[in-house]
């Protein structure tokens, strides 16, 4: 195994659950993104760490696969394993596991910003280096191509929805966009498989219009819009239980 690594147990809380007692997609990707924020403080690239270069980490896109969906108060061990870097993008690989062994994987990209350009700051040139390592995994994530999208509702983007960099939560995007899913409609299916690409800011008070169609390939696809302008995209596969 990489010797550069992060495991952590999660529970999952009935607050992260659904109306058919699975855990949320937005639950997955929380657990990811407290992970790999965890584990970029031990490497000493944390929030602090990068201020003095006047940055701040975000998440540019992720992609989980799971084999089955996650119970409520179950608990899950998750391994994260960092990529070597790649001109202004850090791709993280991780591994879900329960009693069993192996459940899941996902992969994110991360991207240091400017704090006032909102410009991407390559690491190397503010003297952040990481060794390569090989993780085992590796899948590159595409851009999303959506096709005939039709919208289903608008949303506001409000303080509650929003971080520390004072925009829309990578967690609460998935929420939202998860409403246009339509899993209240089909009590067996579940998001086995989901990408989201986080493609601008949205600040509060941005007004969000979400879309459904389908992507190029026909694969369930699903947008938050202002205006003109696609700002998070999502590829969704379903699974029955």
């Amino acid at each position: 195994m990489p010797e550069c690594q992060l495991s952590r147990e999660y529970v999952v809380d009935i607050g992260q659950t659904d109306c058919r007692g699975l855990a949320r997609p937005s639950a997955i990707v929380d657990f990811m993104q407290d992970l790999a924020t965890r584990h970029a403080e031990v490497m000493g690239l944390g929030a602090e760490a990068l201020k003095e270069h006047h940055g701040f980490w975000v998440l540019s896109r992720l992609k989980y696969q799971l084999d089955r969906p996650l119970q409520p108060y179950e608990t899950i061990r998750l391994t994260t394993l960092p990529r070597k870097l790649r001109g202004a993008s850090w791709y993280r690989d991780f591994l879900f596991e329960d009693e069993s062994g192996i459940i899941g994987h996902a992969v994110t990209i991360w991207a240091i910003v400017d704090m006032e350009s909102r410009s991407l700051l390559l690491p190397k040139k503010i003297g952040i280096s990481f060794p390569p390592q090989d993780t085992g995994m590796t899948e590159q994530l595409r851009a999303i191509i959506p096709e005939e999208m039709q919208p289903c509702f608008s949303r506001t983007v409000r303080y509650s929805d929003t971080d520390v960099n004072r925009h829309l939560n990578n967690v609460k995007a998935v929420d939202i966009l998860s409403d246009a899913f339509g899993l209240e409609q089909n009590e067996n299916r579940w998001v086995s498989g989901l990408q989201v690409n986080y493609l601008a800011e949205n600040r509060c008070g941005t007004e969000l219009t979400i879309t459904q169609g389908h992507t190029k390939n026909g694969t369930f696809c699903v947008c938050a819009c202002e205006g003109e302008q696609e700002k998070v995209q999502a590829e969704v596969t379903f699974s029955e239980r």
